[in-house]
């Protein structure tokens, strides 16, 4: 019985340390043209345009998945100012993790023409990105988290070429990660050291 209370408080306290990035904002948009292949991706057609990604911590981590890209282009993905990949990198590959700070901190390039996106948009830019998902008959929005579920959100991004917008110049996948606070952890070990303590009594009697 003490383990069991033991085991449920241990679990309690990593479940109250979930790591919840909100969208803000953003506009309805729905797009034609997005092709599965090269991207790793179900083919997408809507999404929640130039949201800002806010983290509820800003000690969460996140890693960023370079899904694919159809583009003519060279585009660019960074992340806390620094260049994380460009669309000519092996897909699928993972970066990271890097601090989340709160907004996250990321942008978008396009290398070629020179624009740029950050991380809730650039209303003065044709350049754009949507966080791809779907919406309700009400325009209620549901983000889209990959084939198999593994993304808290996947970024579509639509360069500065003006010849379509079907936001699969550059792919991103997001995975937010809790970075536990010191109490946690103190917490867990402590939890874990009188547990192994009652499994020797245990063994002893």
């Amino acid at each position: 019985m003490k383990r069991t209370l033991l085991a449920a408080a241990l679990l309690a306290a990593v479940g109250a340390a979930n790591a919840t990035v909100s969208l803000v904002g953003g506009t309805e948009n729905h797009f034609t043209g997005y092709d599965a292949p090269p991207v790793l991706t179900d083919p997408q057609s809507s999404g929640l345009q130039d949201a800002l990604l806010v983290s509820d911590n800003p000690l969460d981590q996140i890693t960023a998945t370079f899904l694919g890209k159809e583009a003519a282009h060279i585009n660019q993905f960074f992340v806390n100012g620094g260049l994380v990949f460009n669309n000519l990198a092996a897909a699928p590959s993972t970066y990271g993790p890097f601090y989340a700070h709160s907004p996250l901190d990321f942008k978008f390039k396009d290398a070629t023409d020179g624009s740029e996106v950050p991380n809730g948009g650039n209303a003065l830019a044709f350049a754009s990105y949507v966080v791809l998902g779907t919406f309700d008959t009400a325009h209620n929005f549901t983000a889209y988290h990959g084939t198999h579920g593994e993304f808290d959100f996947v970024l579509g991004f639509n360069d500065g070429r003006k010849i379509d917008a079907d936001y699969d110049d550059l792919v991103v996948g997001l995975k937010v990660s809790v970075v536990p606070e010191p109490e946690t952890y103190a917490l867990m070990l402590a939890g874990l050291g009188i547990m192994g303590f009652v499994a020797r009594r245990r063994r002893a009697d």
